[in-house]
């Protein structure tokens, strides 16, 4: 028994290693040169209470990585949600709610239940994180405005925040449809530009962009030279009761190096 612990032991210690080392390389990196950024609909009109239908994005990095497998329409899956604000401010206490506004942006009346670091968890219906956040964000408080939804990018569920007492996050999905968008380079707003440093910094052009709704995501036939893109999932969600990740969650290439 000893030394199977042993060896469990050493399995996960090779995953944390690997993760950090990808988190050192990452922290290395200059400023980024493009950036997504979300936007809520001006027109509100189609405004929908969320259900069990959802709508997260995706960067092409994360579906040419590997880290999730293959998306194709069909498909079960686990994730845990990271949310963006695209405009939040302190609210009087309100029961947690979530309206679908489109493209994977959502008007939300929400909970903070944990801020660790600048790691913050909020429940609108659904538990999602975010990381840096607003300072003003504290334990206990309601805030309400618009965020926007994406998959985890392989931090939550690698348990890159393990010391950190995040409460369960993935939840289980069917991914029913994949819309592929791509989108004209424009200058990035001021506010983005000064978060990441970078006074030429440039992002998708809101007025000139494209979808088409795609079977499977394959980023090395759907990128365009010159254009941003991002994936909108549409998923159906399969059970609210979130749970901690698990080794059916490592990355694969994390999986092989701990496996080895």
């Amino acid at each position: 028994m000893k030394r199977a612990r042993g060896r469990k032991r050493g399995r996960y210690d090779a995953v944390i290693a690997e993760a950090e080392r990808v988190l050192a390389q990452a922290a290395a990196l200059p400023p980024p040169q493009i950036a997504w950024t979300p936007r809520a609909p001006a027109d509100r009109g189609g405004a929908r209470e969320a259900g069990v239908e959802w709508i997260v994005g995706v960067e092409p990095w994360l579906v040419d990585a590997g880290a999730y497998g293959v998306l194709h329409a069909g498909r079960t899956i686990d994730f845990a949600l990271r949310w963006e604000p695209v405009a939040l401010e302190p609210a009087e206490a309100a029961a947690p709610r979530a309206l679908a506004l489109g493209e994977g942006v959502y008007q939300v009346e929400a909970k903070v239940v944990r801020v660790a670091e600048d790691v913050c968890v909020i429940d609108f219906g659904l538990l999602a994180y975010a990381t840096g956040v607003p300072d003003w964000l504290r334990e206990g408080m309601t805030v309400r405005g618009d965020v926007a939804l994406s998959i985890d990018p392989d931090t939550y569920r690698c348990r890159c925040f393990g010391d950190l007492g995040l409460p369960a996050l993935i939840y289980p999905w069917r991914l029913d449809r994949i819309v592929l968008e791509h989108a004209t380079r424009a200058p990035a707003p001021e506010h983005l530009r000064a978060r990441w440093g970078n006074p030429e910094m440039m992002t998708n052009d809101p007025d000139l962009r494209t979808h088409s709704e795609i079977q499977v995501a394959n980023w090395e036939k759907d990128r365009r030279p010159g254009e941003m893109s991002r994936y909108h999932l549409h998923c159906t969600l399969l059970s609210r009761i979130p749970r901690e990740p698990d080794a059916t969650d490592r990355h694969p290439a994390f999986a092989a190096k701990a496996d080895a």
